[in-house]
Order: C-alpha cells, then sequence, then structure tokens
C-alpha cells in the first residue's frame, strides 16, 4: 500500500460523503432554525438504514463480482461497469435538476411533512437521498479496484479517511465554522462525474472487447504507455515515478487508455459530450438566482 493507491478511494469517498452529510446538514439546520430539534432523531434514522443498506448492498455486489474469472469475468465486468455507469449518469441528471435548488427543496419537503404530520417521511426523505450517495460510491470504489488493480484493503482504508474528513467538513458547517456554496459544490462534483461515468462504460466496453463480445474495429489506433503509462508502477526504467502517477489516476477516475481500440476512440467522447450537454441544459434550466450557501443562522 502506498500513498498514490489511497488517492483514489479517499477523493471518491470524500466527494460522496460530503454529498451525502451537507443533505443531513441541510435538514438539520432547517429543523434547528425553525426551533424543531425533536425531529432530529426522523433525520438520524433515515441516515443509519441508508449506511445500513448500503454495506448490504456493497457487500453482495462485491460476492457476486468475485464469483466470475477469465472470460466470464470480461463479460460480467463489461456489462456491470456499463450499467454502474448509466447508474452514475442517472444521478448526474438528478442532481443536474434538484442541484441549483437543493436547500430551498430540502426545507420545502420537510416542511410539507412537518405541516402534514408525516413526520416518518424525514425519515424517508433522508434515506432515499443518501441511498443514492451509497450506492454511487459502491460502484466507484468497485471500478477503481477493477481499473486501477487496487487491493480491497487499499480501497476499504482509502474510503474510510475520506468518509472521516467529509464527516468533519459536515460537522463544522453545521457549527457554523464552514459555509459551502451548493450550487458551485455540486457543479464541480457533476463535471467529475460525468468523466467517471463516461470512463466506466468505455471500460466496460474494452473488456466486452477482449471478450470478443464487441468489435473493436481497430485494435491499437496508438499506444503512448511510453510517454503516459496507464498503471503504477510501470517497470519501465524510462519513465518517471510522476508520470507514471499522473496516468494511474487519469485511468482509475476518467477511463484513460493508453492503447485504444477505435471503437472506444468514438464511444468516449460521444457519451461525453451528449451527456454533458443534458446535463448543462438541465442544470441552466433549474438555475435560480438565489444564493444556495448553507449557513447557520
Amino acid at each position: 500500500m502506498n500513498l498514490v493507491e489511497l488517492i483514489i478511494p479517499i477523493f471518491l469517498a470524500f466527494r460522496e460523503g460530503l454529498e451525502a452529510i451537507l443533505v443531513i446538514v441541510i435538514i438539520l439546520l432547517y429543523l434547528k432554525k425553525t426551533n424543531q430539534k425533536q425531529y432530529y432523531k426522523f433525520v438520524y434514522i433515515g441516515a443509519i438504514g441508508s449506511i445500513i443498506c448500503s454495506i448490504i448492498f456493497a457487500f453482495i455486489f462485491y460476492v457476486l463480482y468475485g464469483e466470475f474469472s477469465g472470460f466470464l469475468e470480461q463479460i460480467f465486468e463489461g456489462f456491470i461497469f456499463i450499467l454502474s455507469g448509466f447508474i452514475i449518469i442517472s444521478l448526474i441528471l438528478w442532481i443536474s435538476i434538484e442541484g441549483p435548488k437543493m436547500k430551498e427543496s430540502l426545507e420545502k419537503r420537510i416542511g410539507h411533512s412537518i405541516e402534514t404530520k408525516k413526520i416518518y417521511s424525514i425519515s424517508l426523505i433522508t434515506f432515499i437521498i443518501i441511498i443514492r450517495e451509497g450506492i454511487e460510491l459502491v460502484l466507484l470504489l468497485i471500478g477503481a479496484i477493477s481499473v486501477g488493480n487496487l487491493k480491497q484493503e487499499t480501497v476499504i482504508i482509502g474510503a474510510t479517511l475520506g468518509l472521516i474528513l467529509s464527516l468533519i467538513i459536515g460537522i463544522l458547517t453545521y457549527y457554523g465554522f464552514q459555509t459551502i456554496n451548493l450550487s458551485k459544490f455540486f457543479k464541480i462534483t457533476n463535471i467529475l462525474l460525468i468523466l467517471f461515468a463516461t470512463g466506466l462504460i468505455t471500460y466496460g466496453i474494452h473488456e466486452l472487447i477482449d471478450a470478443g463480445i464487441i468489435n473493436p474495429l481497430v485494435d491499437e489506433v496508438w499506444n503512448i504507455n511510453y510517454i503516459l503509462p496507464e498503471n503504477f508502477p510501470d517497470n519501465n526504467p524510462k519513465t518517471s515515478v510522476w508520470i507514471e502517477i499522473i496516468g494511474s489516476l487519469l485511468k482509475v477516475l476518467f477511463g484513460y487508455n493508453a492503447n485504444p481500440s477505435l471503437i472506444e476512440i468514438i464511444i468516449y467522447p460521444l457519451i461525453l459530450s451528449i451527456i454533458s450537454f443534458i446535463s448543462w441544459k438541465l442544470w441552466k434550466i433549474k438555475t435560480q438566482k438565489n444564493d444556495n450557501t448553507i449557513k447557520t443562522q
């Protein structure tokens, strides 16, 4: 295990964890502002339930993932990563719709739950939003394990550190030591998720090419492993360690391939441009002039 291998799960867990924790902070601050702290427990119930379900999902997914090898593993990885990419894309589009007005939307829904005496819907709202982040994190980490050849213990340690860091920032935000512009946060992380989802889908196609399911059109259009290798360590004395680190990070996070097939070269920019355009249009439609910054009052 080394620091480079830890960076990826730390980053992924921090991003997903912070988004989930910010949702909880928004709800708690609203209840605090309206002097309704007695409903805190329903937020905690929803959050704990989503965490438990995310862990169960991770366990089941990882067990299924480890059941295959060789040709079947390539097919399983191919279809699973393509499916995972589209699941993440669906979450990206949801964030594109809700992101610009997340704070106002959550406060309105919680307020309505209290007014209509449907108290347990507070738990349900929290659960649904947080479980999305949990499933997304599982898919991203499994993708990191496969694409980046990371060890299971490395991913667990890195993810734990990332979640702890996001929790610290969430606590600081709640007590007023930190402010976060939600609109900018979701906009930046959405861009990263679009790149990651596109990379997952392209990697899934790569696996199906190796399995002989998809025709690559041209097996290898170029090979620049000697310039920017995709593995760390690359065991090539001619490439510097930092170049290898950059290449490996690009591979895990964004699907970089030093020797892509023609179909991969076609698919990657096509998916990237389509999803980016749709996300941008949805964001633009839903953007409002109000400030979306979390502040304690």
